[in-house]
């Protein structure tokens, strides 16, 4: 039986403990956080006698390897901040564990910390070599998005001999009540705050934040036409150079109805500044005052009991175009997600929401695929690399947690 290890007790914590216990082939899974009550009530929503809680800190190295080692875990899925994804890949280095997260940090730094093109794509390649000496896996940025998004595009990709542009979205829509957040407000605000990167003919480029607006028809299950703007992403960091085609361009963009809210707060009212202000003789930042008011991420139980009283209704979906030639024909690939609102997805796993689900459920699957050596790579390497056979097992294996993937295939002569 396999063993896994899952560090983060928060939404994307909550569906991939939800989803691996569900696996036959899977033993033990170690839940660790270090709000262990909070890991306590993602365990008692999941149900399964097969999770173990562990008080644990994402930044102690020392910490990490013992109980990897005490396992011991074959996998260990990074489901906290991408702040920790350094030391949680040192400890899996250090104890002979695989690896996987969702999310990078940094991107395109070098080990001076200036910005290069192309030294560290993004901070988990600084273990590279470590990951391959030993043999071992690490699968980053293996989520929704990146992740699913970044295997759909290369679906297309296999099916052209030029590739002309590559252009991702990602838009939900929220009805509730009150102030929520469905994933890390902080992590989004952050992003929002920064310039977006994109590729152009060959190299990276930076765009001003809220930039770029684009109107964009999003199919059903949304069925809505909304505006997305340049996002900081990894998506078109780490697909030029790993999509195995020469592309001409790509980028990431995002949106949702209350867009133009937070760009009014982040560029209007300077939220995200971190130079303090005097607030009646007292300095104060407006990013920690910010940081401070903002909604935690939905916990489970707050989940459900808003499910059940029909107090929100959220939707999420993701989309990829692909444009470019095959022989003398050009295509436009565009493809998209059909997966469970946030009603659907707490039915299958209490206290899930929309966002875990389409983010948490391909991590499952690459993570249930890491245990199971149906991928074949080593060393650290993001899923755009997964060839035919390893994707065909990974659609297959979403689908079954009701999560879709539509084509839609027009051509030019």
């Amino acid at each position: 039986m396999h063993k896994a290890m899952i560090i983060g007790a928060g939404a994307q914590g909550n569906v991939i403990s939800g989803v691996l216990a569900q696996a036959d082939d899977v033993g033990t899974i170690l839940l660790g956080d270090v709000d262990l009550e909070r890991a306590h009530e993602v365990a008692q929503f999941v149900g399964s006698d097969k999770i173990k809680v562990e008080l644990l800190d994402a930044s102690n190295v020392d910490a990490m390897v013992d109980q990897i080692k005490k396992g011991p875990y074959e996998l260990v899925v990074n489901a906290t901040l991408p702040v920790f994804d350094r030391p949680v890949l040192e400890a899996c280095v250090k104890a002979g564990a695989n690896y996987l997260d969702m999310a990078s940090n940094e991107m395109l730094t070098s080990s001076t910390g200036e910005t290069v093109q192309d030294e560290f794509l993004v901070e988990q390649f600084e273990f590279a070599k470590d990951f391959e000496a030993a043999g071992l896996k690490a699968l980053i940025l293996a989520g929704g998005d990146s992740g699913l998004v970044n295997i759909m595009a290369r679906e297309a990709v296999d099916q052209l001999d030029e590739i002309d542009y590559i252009g991702i979205k990602d838009y939900g829509i929220v009805d509730c009540d009150e102030p929520v957040a469905l994933w890390s407000l902080t992590t989004y605000l952050e992003d929002c705050a920064e310039q977006g990167v994109y590729w152009e003919d060959g190299q990276y480029k930076f765009a001003p934040i809220f930039s770029g607006e684009e109107e964009y028809y999003f199919p059903p299950p949304l069925d809505h036409r909304g505006k997305v703007y340049y996002h900081t992403h990894e998506e078109p960091v780490t697909i030029p150079k790993f999509i195995g085609k020469p592309v001409k361009y790509c980028d990431f963009k995002l949106g949702d109805p209350s867009s133009e809210m937070w760009r009014f707060l982040i560029e209007g009212l300077g939220m995200m500044e971190e130079a303090p202000v005097d607030v009646k003789g007292v300095q104060v930042s407006p990013r920690d005052f910010f940081f401070k008011i903002l909604p935690p991420t939905l916990a489970p139980k707050k989940c459900v009991e808003m499910v059940n009283s029909k107090r929100i209704m959220s939707q999420l979906q993701l989309a990829v175009d692909v444009k470019g030639r095959a022989g003398d024909e050009y295509r436009h690939y565009k493809m998209w997600t059909d997966s469970p609102n946030i009603v659907q997805a707490c039915e299958m796993i209490p206290g899930t929401n929309d966002v875990s689900w389409i983010t948490s459920v391909p991590a499952s699957i690459l993570s249930l695929m890491i245990l199971r050596n149906q991928i074949k790579h080593v060393g650290v390497f993001p899923c755009e690399v997964l060839d035919k056979e390893e994707r065909d097992i990974f659609f297959a294996g979403i689908k079954k947690w009701d999560v879709r993937i539509h084509t839609q295939i027009t051509t030019e002569l």
